[in-house]
């Protein structure tokens, strides 16, 4: 397995992958897409950071199985956002989304940042993902009823982050 920074070439293929997951709406996907067209359109602001994991790592067969978009939070001092996170659902439990998200965890520190926030939905197909989160050692810090939609909390999650 191998992360590296999405390419260009790449956005189909996380386009992909975001639609198999099932977990997101045609909005949501259209979203996350923005985020990788922006880290591409602009890389030098470093608003958003976007790397894919393949698996192999090399050879003809090389796919990538799983994307993630992060960036450090405006205005905040050491503070970083995770937008998106994603494995193809066939590659889901063998471990990639975790390296993926330990992939952000020591590029956050990397650039000096102390803390990782993530939100996500609380609605019932987001429960795998809110596991997942939690399983890896995220607190939730906040939680507002109805954001979203009607019974659809907003849920952030906290890490924080020693170097």
């Amino acid at each position: 397995m191998k992360i590296r920074s999405a390419e260009r070439k790449d956005r189909d293929r996380i386009h992909e992958v975001l639609i198999a997951t099932g977990r997101f709406n045609a909005d949501e996907v259209r979203c996350a897409i923005d985020l990788v067209d922006q880290a591409f359109a602009h890389p030098e602001r470093d608003e958003y950071v976007v790397h894919v994991l393949e698996d192999p790592d090399n050879g003809p067969r090389k796919t990538i199985q799983g994307y993630v978009c992060f960036g450090p939070t405006p205005l905040a001092d050491g503070v970083f956002d995770l937008y998106w996170i994603a494995v193809d659902p066939k590659q889901q439990g063998l471990g990639y989304g975790q390296m993926l998200l330990r992939f952000v965890e020591n590029e956050v520190r990397r650039n000096r940042g102390r803390m990782l926030l993530i939100e996500t939905s609380s609605k019932e197909s987001y429960a795998p993902t809110i596991r997942f989160y939690q399983r890896s050692g995220y607190d939730e810090i906040s939680r507002i009823k109805d954001f979203y939609r009607i019974e659809d909390d907003k849920v952030v999650f906290c890490k924080k982050l020693v170097t």
